[in-house]
């Protein structure tokens, strides 16, 4: 058996001993296959137990994990207790008259409504709040609805959002019934409830409304308000995606590459990346790394173009060897997002003067705002170990001269400590 890399090592040594950012740090390594070979089961392992401590990239991971098609939920002694539904027959009137079932399993990240195609939104309108409340028109009872939710016009108030808004859908206006049914699934003006989500964007989305369509996916791919089915899903799924939702696009892609049909998941995927969506690119990436590099780099910048830090990651770690210097860019724009990984290896790449120039000052600065990337845990073995070392190597000037880089590179400055 190989000698698991030092820096693995203290990784786990951490962890295991309940530090947070050497779990969140372990989790990521499994998960990015990075001096150790990709583990998806530890990944998640690690990665909830760094999200329990309340770490937020940590869920993020996850989350990205998801998109993947992996399955993430926690190890049996975190799992909650969960009562069991039994709605079988709510979940036969939601799928559509008509469509084709959709194969696989789960799971795509559920966003909240972007304004774009969200009817919420006035697009910075100004509002006469008295004329609407004077109207007998279902479509103005919505434009006030959305003025009291955004404040134009009128003083922010949730709560008279959501009373028009039901006034509206409660005479069948389709997006007052969509408008509802993101009240209820967001707790906006109510108290959340997915079951009352689920029963307005059904009524939406068998109106025709796009939107309502994916947002009713998703609950019954997660089995939100009801069991989940995923073929269900996908049937509607496919209904907002001829309707132009791309992350419904990407949503069909993960179901498929669940369900073991790659051309299927390769198909889908590629629509949405035509209509730019970053996690489809960042998802095509990881499915054609080993058959086409080249693809996948594409589909990598094409993601890290965007900011998608994952992406950027990725990129970064595969031009290491072929394009050393692309490699740092990338790396350095990941790591000045606060990813921990990206840090890592921008230091490493500074100590060893690959793709840059030799120095040690620069990667002091990187190991050191990987050890404040979390100020309420222990800095990572590894970290501390790299910074011992070189605060001998730069001594005192160096140590002043890493302070005053920092907030050139985008970070917060140096408080405190040695």
């Amino acid at each position: 058996m190989s000698r698991e890399p030092e820096i693995i090592a203290a990784y786990r040594k951490a962890a295991e001993a309940g530090e947070m950012s050497a779990q969140f740090s372990l989790g990521e390594a499994y998960r990015l296959g990075q001096k150790i070979p990709r583990d998806t089961t530890q990944a998640v392992l690690w990665l909830h137990r760094a999200a329990a401590q309340g770490h937020s990239q940590a869920r993020r991971s996850l989350d990205i994990l998801k998109t993947q098609g992996v399955d993430i939920t926690p190890p049996a002694d975190q799992s909650p207790n969960r009562k069991m539904q039994s709605l079988d027959d709510l979940l036969d009137s939601l799928k559509p008259a008509e469509g084709p079932e959709g194969d696989g399993g789960m799971d795509a990240p559920l966003p909240p409504p972007e304004p774009e195609s969200d009817p919420l939104d006035l697009d910075g309108g100004t509002v006469d709040s008295e004329s609407l409340r004077a109207s007998d028109d279902p479509a103005a009872w919505v434009a006030l609805g959305n003025a009291y939710r955004l404040g134009q016009g009128v003083e922010p108030d949730e709560v008279e959002a959501f009373t028009w808004y039901e006034k509206a859908a409660k005479v069948g206006h389709m997006q007052g019934q969509y408008s509802l049914g993101v009240m209820y699934d967001q707790g906006l003006g109510t108290r959340q409830n997915d079951k009352e989500a689920l029963r307005w964007y059904l009524a939406a989305a068998k109106a025709g409304d796009a939107a309502s369509q994916f947002n009713l996916a998703n609950m019954i791919r997660d089995g939100r308000g009801c069991p989940a089915d995923a073929k269900v899903a996908a049937q509607w799924y496919q209904k907002a995606a001829a309707q132009g939702e791309a992350a419904a696009l990407f949503c069909l892609g993960a179901l498929y590459e669940t369900g073991r049909d790659r051309d299927k998941a390769l198909d889908f995927y590629r629509q949405a990346a035509a209509q730019g969506v970053a996690e489809a690119q960042f998802n095509l990436g990881n499915m054609l790394r080993a058959s086409d590099g080249d693809a996948a780099m594409d589909f990598y910048t094409q993601a890290s173009e965007q900011g998608l830090v994952a992406a950027q990651v990725n990129l970064g770690l595969m031009l290491q060897d072929v394009d050393p210097a692309t490699a740092t860019y990338w790396l350095r724009r990941a790591a000045q997002s606060g990813d921990a990984m990206a840090m890592l290896n921008l230091a490493a790449m500074y100590l060893e003067g690959h793709g840059v120039e030799k120095d040690e000052i620069e990667a002091h600065l990187w190991l050191d705002a990987l050890a404040d990337s979390n100020p309420d845990a222990k800095i990572a073995a590894c970290a501390q170990q790299g910074l011992a070392a070189l605060e001998k190597v730069v001594g005192t000037q160096g140590l002043a001269e890493s302070r005053r880089r920092r907030p050139l590179r985008g970070l917060a400055p140096k408080t405190g400590g040695a």
